[in-house]
């Protein structure tokens, strides 16, 4: 049955990584930059797929430069230097990089503290943790055990993984089973590991496998069972759109793949929206609904629509003004109003903004936080400075499914 909770959801997980992140990536990089691999179609991403060294994380600033809008590290990597680690982790947490482990490759001792730092985190293959390698200075080896512990709190590392890193011996690694990655809720899963768009055909068989550990497990992907009737048997999943109205129930989730299994498990349920701001972290971020509903821009939205086999796959083409991206604080318009006088019984910005994107003509606003009122205009004209003053600006966006998946195979 779909209701059967954490199997499903696991299954879920397992069905999103395969829809999203193919595993199977072109061996030939178009450009090699020391233990990084960048290409050409993917701007977004950048593999890991060497040993972490003394100049990795010069390496990986190199790598970053070269791909300035990259925002997922895949890695792949058999470890290294504890300090070097550290380093690249700490540059990778500071600018919202996200983490994937794929099937098939390993993420390995000081690796770890790398996936460990992902703003999102995707651990589909083996991440493995053991002790450091000790040497004659003991005030160093203390020194570096500091630093490894004060990252980890930096990264909310749950105290089970400290616990096993620092009780595995050197010569061992312990490998977290997958059971134990969704106890620990060590993925994090949102918008950029469930949405990178097709990086298919990077050989990575064996990549990243460390010398006496079994890492070659192979791993099947389990399909979830027929939707009930009236669900639908695709889903059409959508990155930066939020199906706002028509909710039957608001709740927090761990991840989007949770939300999407809840929405699967109600007979009343055909769309979600999962609010994947890691900032948010009180409150609900799962929206079950029995409809579309309203549309809008919103960068950290995930939704989900469910099809009959009959429905077809719409590419949605709206004017938005995202509040996360398209709003300007502290900032007016000099662009011509609709009218002299402030908008009537609009007294809130949010609600400022929707009338803005409701009216065809309107391509911007500014609201005054002080005094509550709302001006929409014809054009934006030139911004000013002002502290009592929000505006926004509207453009048009197409939002295309980012896959399709057929539920009954």
């Amino acid at each position: 049955m779909l209701r059967q909770g954490c199997r499903l959801i696991r299954k879920l997980a397992v069905l999103f990584v395969i829809a999203f992140v193919a595993l199977i990536f072109p061996s030939a990089a178009d450009e090699r930059i020391g233990a990084f691999k960048i290409f050409d179609d993917w701007p977004g991403l950048i593999l890991m797929d060497g040993e972490v060294g003394i100049n990795t994380p010069l390496e990986f600033r190199r790598a970053t430069k070269a791909r300035p809008n990259a925002k997922l590290l895949i890695l792949a990597s058999p470890g290294g230097y504890v300090a070097s680690a550290l380093i690249m982790a700490g540059d990778l947490h500071a600018n919202g990089y996200s983490t994937l482990i794929p099937q098939g490759a390993g993420c390995y001792s000081a690796c770890a503290f790398i996936f460990l730092a992902g703003k999102e985190r995707l651990a589909e293959g083996e991440l493995g943790v053991h002790q450091m390698f000790g040497g004659a200075d003991a005030s160093g080896i203390q020194t570096t055990v500091s630093d490894v512990v004060e990252a980890l709190e930096l990264f909310d590392t749950p105290t089970e993984v400290v616990t096993r890193m620092f009780r595995t011996p050197s010569e061992d690694m312990y490998i977290f089973s997958q059971a134990e990655i969704e106890r620990l809720s060590l993925n994090r899963l949102g918008v950029v590991v469930l949405s990178t768009p097709g990086v298919a055909e990077i050989d990575l068989q064996g990549t990243g496998t460390p010398s006496g550990t079994a890492a070659d497990r192979t791993k099947t992907a389990d399909i979830p069972p027929p939707p009930e009737p009236g669900l639908g048997d695709r889903l059409a999943l959508y990155g930066g759109l939020d199906f706002y109205g028509e909710d039957l129930s608001a709740s927090r989730t761990k991840d989007a793949v949770q939300c999407a299994s809840a929405c699967m498990g109600s007979s009343q349920c055909s769309a979600f929206t999962f609010n994947a701001n890691p900032k948010l972290t009180k409150g609900p971020n799962c929206f079950l609904k029995g409809g579309v509903g309203r549309l809008e821009a919103y960068a950290d939205a995930f939704s989900g629509l469910f099809l009959s086999e009959n429905d077809d796959v719409e590419t949605f083409a709206i004017g938005v003004i995202d509040p996360s991206t398209d709003v300007i604080d502290k900032k007016g318009l000099t662009g011509e109003d609709f009218a002299s006088s402030p908008e009537r019984g609009v007294t809130s910005q949010m609600q400022c903004r929707m009338a803005c994107i409701d009216a065809n003509a309107c391509k911007a606003f500014t609201f005054d936080v002080k005094l509550k009122q709302c001006y929409l205009k014809y054009d934006a004209g030139e911004s000013f400075n002002s502290s009592k003053l929000v505006s926004g600006i509207k453009r048009q966006a197409r939002f295309a499914p980012l896959d399709v998946i057929t539920l009954e195979d």
